[in-house]
C-alpha cells in the first residue's frame, strides 16, 4: 500500500475512535443528570 493510503486510513480510523469516545461521554447517564439539572431547577422556580 502507499503511505498516502495507509495516512488516510489511520486518519479516518482516528476520526472514528474520537466519535465513538464523544458519544460514550455524552451518553453516560451521570453526565445527562448534570446537564438537565439547570433547566429542571428553571422550570420549578416558573411553577412557582
Amino acid at each position: 500500500m502507499d503511505w498516502v493510503a495507509l495516512y488516510k486510513i489511520g486518519r479516518l480510523a482516528v476520526l472514528a475512535l474520537v466519535l465513538v469516545g464523544i458519544a460514550v461521554w455524552l451518553a453516560n447517564p451521570k453526565r445527562r443528570d448534570a446537564l438537565e439539572e439547570p433547566a429542571r431547577r428553571m422550570l420549578e422556580e416558573e411553577e412557582a
